[in-house]
């Protein structure tokens, strides 16, 4: 406080009142850099936040390692599985692997891995969005949800003039109270 607010005091005022303590505040302070970054330097997160990202690119390695083993089961035994129902069907050397009807079958295996793959794609899709827009939320609500801060009211002080003057006044205006009632009150009464 100055000698001006000494002598002269100060007035009303709202002053913001700190909730948190500096750990607090620094640990709020890196909350709110990792939202603004989605990862920040290093640590899992980044890793985490990238392959998510991958998953929601329909063309990415994550997909292609996805769909390698279906692909391979596909290859290494639905296709050998329908070429030996139909080898045997039909005369001579291996008569039926030329029908139409193993095309169609080999066709329509090869579109229900296609379509199963697709369904499969969209659901992984759907859930790294999802798990995206969750993990951002969750260090949204975590920053936003915190109160740093609360504004508090702050009397003012008359300092030692005001007191002074205050003091004086009121012992000025008793004593002429006590001695101006005394002599209205003879006035009235008849004691002049």
């Amino acid at each position: 406080m100055g000698i001006y607010e000494t002598f002269f005091g100060n007035p009303d005022q709202n002053v913001q009142q700190t909730l948190q303590t500096p750990e607090q505040q620094q640990f709020l302070s890196q909350i709110m850099q990792r939202l603004m970054q989605m990862g920040g330097q290093g640590g899992g997160m980044q890793d985490a936040m990238k392959l998510l990202q991958g998953f929601l690119d329909p063309n990415s390695e994550q997909y292609k390692n996805f769909e390698a083993p279906y692909r391979q089961e596909f290859e290494q035994q639905t296709i050998p599985g329908l070429a030996e129902r139909f080898a045997g069907m039909g005369g001579g050397m291996g008569g039926g692997l030329s029908s139409s009807g193993f095309g169609q079958a080999l066709g329509a295996a090869g579109a229900n891995l296609q379509t199963n793959l697709a369904n499969m794609k969209s659901n992984m899709q759907r859930q790294a969005a999802g798990d995206v827009f969750s993990q951002y939320n969750q260090m949204a609500n975590q920053g936003l949800n915190t109160r740093s801060f609360e504004n508090q009211y702050q009397p003012g002080s008359t300092g030692l003039v005001g007191q002074a003057v205050t003091g004086f006044a009121g012992g000025l205006g008793s004593s002429i109270g006590m001695g101006g009632g005394g002599g209205l009150g003879k006035m009235m009464f008849g004691g002049y």
